[in-house]
């Protein structure tokens, strides 16, 4: 066990502040050898290392967290996870359009409905169902969320990210309904191109606010 973990083990019985702000003051190495794991991301070694720093920070707070006993290990996954998230933070994937965040709302409350339901995970065409939509526009809003959901970490990489390309106009109903997905869409997209006051209150009239989306067709 190194001194790291001798303080953790310490600090495990008693409480003291003088042992976590040494292993605070060792686990610096820590976060300057992880940070150095990202230079390829296009931020500066120091800006990682602040990053990191709250991981560590984290670790050095929360060892009843640590339930194999190994620091070092322990801390380097916390510092590594801020890192990644203020990389991600910084260079975040495309803001999908409003169409997109109000269905991909309806498909996780449909999806965690189903599982509850029936004590398993749904396939596709029991969520398509629940959703009156036909598999393949659940196909082509699965797709459409892969657009947006991801950023690599890599600089290099980042400029090469996939975006798949998707068609809206595929999202359709299975069945009849007296306010189809396609009608729904189109007045989202429609929506978005009115600026500022004149969305606010057509949003009103057509009770569309983000914070009360769109009812689930059953």
């Amino acid at each position: 066990m190194g001194r790291l973990g001798e303080l953790a083990a310490r600090l495990r019985e008693r409480d003291d502040p003088a042992l976590r702000a040494e292993l605070i003051r060792l686990g610096e190495e820590l976060v300057r050898e992880v940070a150095e794991e990202f230079a390829g991301c296009g931020l500066p070694q120091k800006e990682l290392e602040r990053a990191g720093h709250l991981g560590l920070l984290s670790a050095a707070y929360n060892l009843e967290l640590d339930r194999a006993g190994d620091f070092e290990t322990f801390a380097r996954n916390l510092i590594r996870g801020e890192i990644r998230g203020h990389i991600r933070e910084r260079f975040p994937p495309p803001q999908p359009p409003r169409w997109l965040r109000l269905l991909a709302e309806q498909i996780d409350r449909a999806h965690h409905e189903l599982f509850r339901e029936l004590g398993r995970p749904p396939t596709l065409s029991e969520l398509a169902q629940k959703l009156n939509l036909t598999d393949e526009g659940l196909k082509e809003a699965f797709k459409a969320r892969d657009a947006f959901l991801y950023t690599s970490l890599s600089q290099e990489h980042r400029a090469e990210d996939l975006r798949p390309d998707f068609h809206p106009e595929r999202i359709r109903d299975r069945h009849p309904s007296p306010f189809p997905w396609q009608a729904r869409i189109r007045l989202a997209q429609a929506l978005e191109r009115l600026s500022g006051l004149w969305s606010r209150l057509a949003e009103n009239m057509l009770g569309l606010e983000e914070d009360d989306p769109w009812p689930t067709v059953m």
